[in-house]
């Protein structure tokens, strides 16, 4: 476990850089949108060495996995495409300090659409991994995902300023 603390950490470093400060601060949106396609990369090459690294695969289950993990994080980052969308938008009301009443209640039904979206995409794979993998394998994959996803929800909470 030591080493999964290790690779998070360096996630981490380019996760934070991603989505909250730099929004905020961000001089040119062309940059901040290069700076999150490069960040988006890494994140996830480190998320696949973690989520191998904690999986303990076989060469057979490691086989019927992988496919299946693609799959699942293509489906997961066309909801985060939406997350970045959100953060984007807030970042350009708050920036421009007109965030009206409507439109923070836009922002928190588009918010609470991706939570939704993201357990709906959640439910969807966890019989296709059943189909691959043994039960315990299947649960421990979606905890070690679950404490991926609370990690990036801990950095955007402490990058992203509240509604004034």
């Amino acid at each position: 476990m030591k080493i999964f603390g290790k690779i998070v950490v360096i996630s981490l470093l380019f996760i934070g850089a991603t989505p909250g400060a730099a929004v905020f601060a961000q001089d040119s949106y062309e940059q901040f949108k290069e700076d999150i396609e490069l960040a988006r990369a890494i994140a996830q090459l480190g998320r696949e060495v973690i989520v191998e690294r904690n999986m303990q695969l076989n060469r057979e289950d490691s086989n019927r996995f992988w496919p299946v993990y693609n799959d699942y994080q293509a489906a997961i980052g066309k909801v985060n495409d939406r997350r970045i969308k959100l953060i984007t938008s807030y970042a350009d009301s708050y920036n421009s300090g007109n965030l009206s009443d409507d439109k923070a209640l836009g922002l928190l039904d588009e918010f609470l659409s991706i939570e939704k979206a993201r357990l709906k995409v959640k439910k969807k794979y966890v019989p296709r991994f059943k189909k691959v993998l043994p039960p315990k394998k299947v649960v421990r994959f979606f905890q070690v995902d679950n404490k991926l996803d609370a990690m990036v929800k801990l950095e955007m909470a402490r990058n992203i300023p509240l509604v004034q």
